[in-house]
């Protein structure tokens, strides 16, 4: 079993690596500034789609209102995991 904890920071150590690579690109002399950006972006959109794949094999819902599909958050308040996407506000409650 994924310890879902342990696996929240492997998706926060790729995105933090990520950041990291964005950066640097800027410092890489004789550069195709657009494919770096291109690939930059390819890898990003890996990392958020593993992450939903990662959050619906947890068991948690995942709203499909952009692509990559978004883990829904739980909200207190409302009991009901909600889509943190802004215009979407979709809700699913628990169970």
């Amino acid at each position: 079993m994924i310890d879902p904890v342990q696996a929240a920071g492997w998706i926060a150590g790729g995105r933090a690596a990520l950041d990291l690579l964005r950066s640097a690109a800027a410092l890489l002399p004789g550069r195709d500034d657009e494919a770096i950006a291109r690939r930059l972006d390819d890898a990003g959109q890996a990392l958020e789609l593993a992450s939903a794949w990662l959050a619906r094999d947890l068991g948690y819902p995942i709203c499909r209102c952009v692509f990559p599909p978004k883990p829904m958050l739980w909200d207190e308040a409302r009991a009901a995991f909600v889509c943190r996407e802004p215009g979407c506000g979709r809700a699913e409650p628990s169970g």
